[in-house]
């Protein structure tokens, strides 16, 4: 893309799309938080205080994630670089890690229960990621796949075209509808769900394991390590937790059942990586195996979610 066209001009200055989609995306975030937070008893200053709170905590949890576990720059540290927030290198999960920890925070500093907070921060932080998604559109490469041979594909919106038989996918567009679909199934929930806490542990099982998938899709060049991206791992770990706190309401058998289902989800998953980037088998099968690995913890975690505790 031209570099013309991922910036405007304003005040003299360079105002980034991208960055303009992220602001967009928090204002929304803070909005969202403000309408469905009425649903579980927050105060009208509860949304205000998230948004000045989750700001900087997102920014330096993004920051710190991708200082800590990006393997080039690691070695090519400095503390100059690493405070250049403006010259890129940023992870989605540490932002979103930081806004978890500012709807903790603002639960107790707004004597809110902390559980029906972050069922209302569910929707809020997926509208928030739906709009940044949409703003890695107006990047060079951020949201696209590794070149693909699907030339079914070509001259569509949802790849771009190298020009040479090769294209990639725009991965982003997909994480956006995703993003989307999960924000409406956990606005529902706020009307459905009964245990508190349940409507922010759905979103997270159901987000982390659809987010493997589109990591894997996704060929940004940073925070990898060979074939396997962090954001990939840190996103497994997002599904496990939830899928084990669900168990455990089942039983002993129930938490040894989710055990083997994550080992057994995280061995194919890595199995599967191996083969889209060293082999020559179909990528459209191996993501047709892909997809049916992670629907496994995400069906048992919503069975075991519905379930009655063991006696």
């Amino acid at each position: 893309m031209p570099e013309e066209s991922l910036y405007f001009g304003i005040f003299g200055t360079k105002a980034y799309w991208y960055g303009v989609c992220a602001a967009i995306g928090a204002l929304c975030a803070v909005l969202t938080l403000r309408f469905v937070g009425k649903k579980r008893g927050l105060g009208p200053d509860a949304a205000l205080l998230f948004g000045v709170t989750a700001l900087p905590l997102g920014l330096v949890c993004s920051r710190i994630l991708f200082c800590l576990l990006d393997a080039n720059f690691r070695v090519l540290f400095s503390w100059k670089a690493a405070v250049s927030v403006w010259g890129g290198g940023q992870s989605m999960m540490g932002a979103l890690l930081g806004a978890g920890l500012a709807g903790v925070i603002c639960a107790k500093m707004t004597q809110t229960r902390a559980l029906p907070f972050m069922d209302a921060l569910a929707p809020a932080l997926l509208v928030f990621v739906m709009c940044a998604r949409v703003g890695e559109g107006f990047t060079d490469f951020l949201g696209r796949s590794r070149n693909l041979t699907i030339n079914w594909l070509d001259g569509t919106f949802l790849v771009t075209s190298d020009g040479y038989g090769s294209v990639n996918l725009n991965t982003y567009l997909f994480e956006a509808a995703c993003a989307l679909v999960l924000a409406a199934v956990a606005c529902i929930g706020l009307d459905r769900e009964k245990r508190e806490g349940d409507v922010f542990l759905t979103a997270l099982l159901l987000f982390g394991c659809t987010q493997v998938l589109w990591e894997s899709l996704r060929f940004d060049s940073h925070m990898r390590w060979s074939f396997i991206s962090i954001q990939q791992v840190l996103s497994a770990c997002m599904f496990a937790a939830p899928l084990f706190i669900f168990a455990a309401r089942r039983g002993k058998r129930a938490v040894i059942a989710a055990a083997v289902i994550c080992a057994v989800v995280v061995g194919g998953a890595v199995g599967i990586e191996f083969l889209i980037d060293r082999s020559d088998v179909n990528n459209l099968l191996l993501y047709v195996f892909y997809v049916l690995l992670l629907a496994v913890p995400a069906v048992f975690g919503l069975i075991w979610k519905k379930g009655r505790p063991a006696a």
